[in-house]
């Protein structure tokens, strides 16, 4: 607005300077004529958009992919490892990362997977199992809430609360959420390139109380399990993929 009123101001003295007794039609005229133009360029200027305005401006906040929901993703036990648990989770139609301990005290492993889905075989996961000390490439078949490796063991999918969630306020992050007993053991990561951070929760009445201070937030927020939805006293709700 300050540059239209310029404009205007601009216009008005240079036809006020050209204005003569003998030429007050001329003045007129041209006192009109620069309204007009100054009219038009600030109606140009008005209408340009930021971008064109700031010229060299970049934008910023764009939305960044939300995590993939995939029929494979969960928290799996495996019988041969009563005491420990795989993380299963897709990172795209084609590629998964599977986190897993055999122990409580166990040192935690993270794997790749190549995921496959066909008519003909349904969805398969191959494993590098290589940095556990097994196989390069073995495949395990989804069959409903399991994966079933070629030897005959077969990984479940824990039900309830265990899974992995997105969160819409970090929606390029994802949520692990465990629970053992009472506890639960939560791992978040904000962005795919972020921290991962380690929070912990537990069991109250009505819901779970989980301590988000590791992440700069309060120590005992009440979250309300529904449907397959964690949902906060804030409003936000994570949502199970």
């Amino acid at each position: 607005m300050k540059v239209v009123a310029s404009l205007l101001l601009l216009a008005s003295a240079c036809s006020a300077f050209n204005a003569s007794p003998t030429n007050n039609v001329a003045s007129r005229r041209d006192f009109f004529n620069g309204i007009a133009s100054a009219a038009l360029v600030a109606g140009a200027i008005v209408a340009q958009p930021p971008a064109a305005m700031a010229k060299g401006s970049s934008s910023k906040g764009k939305t960044a992919a939300a995590p993939l929901a995939s029929p494979i993703n969960g928290i799996y036990s495996d019988p041969n490892h009563k005491k420990g648990y795989r993380v299963v989770r897709a990172v795209d139609k084609n590629n998964a990362v599977v986190t897993l301990q055999d122990e409580p005290k166990g040192p935690i492993i993270t794997v790749n997977g190549k995921v496959k889905t066909s008519k003909k075989t349904g969805t398969t996961v191959t494993l590098d199992l290589s940095p556990k000390g097994g196989p390069k490439d073995v495949a395990a078949t989804l069959n409903g809430d399991q994966l079933v490796f070629p030897d005959g063991n077969a990984w479940t999918k824990f039900t309830g609360i265990d899974g992995i969630y997105s969160d819409p306020n970090h929606p390029a992050g994802y949520r692990v959420v465990r629970s053992t007993g009472s506890k639960l053991s939560i791992t978040l990561q904000d962005e795919p390139s972020g921290e991962v951070i380690e929070v912990a929760g537990k069991r109250k009445s009505g819901g779970y109380s989980i301590d988000f201070s590791s992440k700069g937030g309060p120590k005992n927020l009440g979250v309300v399990v529904k449907g397959d939805q964690l949902e906060f006293p804030d409003g936000n709700a994570w949502t199970k993929l």
